[in-house]
């Protein structure tokens, strides 16, 4: 089936009407057909657009929004004849608008999705999770850190993933103390990791969540360098060959360049066979 042209605001907007008015398989259908899946990269423009039209709903609706999500997460959507990576799509767009319900009201529901979706076995899903939950922190950065906070708890390596995902945004991260939370939250993150029983390190979620450590440290360290560079030099000279392969991963990043000199002993450090 070819990919449609991505409806226009007045045609998302009465399509989203009709779907909480209890018709959902013309929406469905709709944003499957212009999903660009199975392509290599899904519309992000347009589950974007759909998160801000479902962020605005009334505050009547969203109990009806909330519902609606949540049934595109746990199961297949209500027509059965979508395009293929179209129910995939649907997850994602959920995804990524229970963050915007999140934003607008707090709603304990709404966050309920978004741990759901952090644990999916599909990564676009969680991937939209971890956006969902910076929208969350860009309005209200008190509010997400909470609910970021939670997954760090839970000690599941998917929800703690998308703790370190969601706090990882260098727009996010302009203001000091935004900043250094940040930093407390990926080096939690990386504790929890390297905690983690040598016989379970090659599972595939704690692999997902080594894999985003391997970015995320520099990002943090840039946004907030007293804190973040001295765990990377932790990192670095670990005996732990995960703790130096995250180093390494890191060090890599031209986000880095400014710190060369510091990080010049890390690096070799990173280097040294153990």
């Amino acid at each position: 089936m070819a990919t449609l042209a991505d409806p226009d605001r007045s045609e998302l907007t009465a399509l989203w009407a009709g779907a909480l008015g209890g018709d959902r398989a013309p929406l469905e259908r709709r944003l499957a057909g212009a999903s660009r899946l199975p392509g290599p990269r899904a519309n992000l423009e347009l589950a974007a657009r759909f998160a801000d039209l479902v962020g605005a709903t009334a505050d009547d609706g969203r109990g009806a929004a909330v519902e609606l999500l949540g049934g595109w997460l746990a199961g297949p959507p209500s027509d059965p004849g979508l395009p293929e990576g179209g129910e995939e799509f649907l997850a994602a767009c959920a995804a990524l608008a229970a963050g915007s319900v999140a934003a607008g009201s707090a709603a304990d529901a709404a966050d309920r999705l978004l741990t759901a979706a952090a644990v999916d076995d599909r990564w676009r899903v969680r991937e939209m999770a971890a956006t969902g939950m910076q929208r969350v922190l860009r309005a209200d950065w008190s509010a997400g850190l909470r609910a970021v906070r939670a997954w760090l708890r839970s000690g599941e390596p998917l929800e703690v993933r998308a703790a370190v995902a969601a706090v990882a945004e260098p727009p996010l991260l302009k203001e000091a103390g935004h900043a250094e939370e940040a930093v407390e939250v990926v080096e939690a993150a990386v504790d929890l990791l390297l905690a983690t029983p040598s016989g379970r390190r090659a599972d595939d979620d704690v692999r997902v969540l080594r894999k985003a450590l391997g970015y995320a440290v520099s990002v943090v360290a840039v946004a907030h360098p007293d804190a973040g560079l001295p765990l990377l030099e932790r990192l670095a000279t670990s005996t732990d060959s995960d703790a130096r392969w995250i180093a390494r991963q890191n060090l890599t990043k031209a986000r880095l360049a400014p710190f060369a000199d510091r990080l010049a002993g890390a690096r070799e450090a990173a280097a040294q066979p153990r």
